[in-house]
């Protein structure tokens, strides 16, 4: 019971922190990508995109070589390749951070808070 209680006050913590963050407004700068690499990797880079293929995006923002892992997109990887100009947005206070991939941690919230709603729902049941 003292680890159910543990795990609902942590998914709280968890729950109540994505939405402070996604509610704290940012302004994204939009940067031209200089270069583009599609990467397929399993054990390196951030966790809400192992597994999956993704884009590793080099960009000059303030003078200085910045990149980013950013989700697969089909669009901007046809456009890099059409030798058209082509843009993300990123956070000027992290420019390793890339709009996209907020998105995709989102996802992960939402499946923390689910997990735990489910866990609690069946630790009940078996109580009964």
């Amino acid at each position: 019971m003292v680890v159910l209680l543990i795990l609902v006050a942590l998914s709280i913590v968890v729950i109540f922190t994505a939405l402070a963050q996604s509610k704290k407004k940012r302004l994204w700068r939009q940067v031209q990508v200089e270069r583009l690499t599609k990467v397929k990797q399993h054990t390196a880079g951030p966790i809400e995109m192992l597994s999956a293929s993704s884009l590793l995006v080099e960009f000059t923002f303030d003078n200085k070589k910045y990149s980013c892992q950013t989700a697969f997109k089909q669009s901007l990887y046809d456009s890099f390749c059409a030798n058209k100009a082509t843009y993300i947005f990123i956070d000027p206070e992290n420019p390793s951070q890339c709009l996209d991939n907020t998105f995709e941690k989102s996802r992960y919230v939402k499946l923390w808070g689910i997990s735990t709603l489910l866990m609690i729902i069946c630790s009940a049941l078996s109580y009964l």
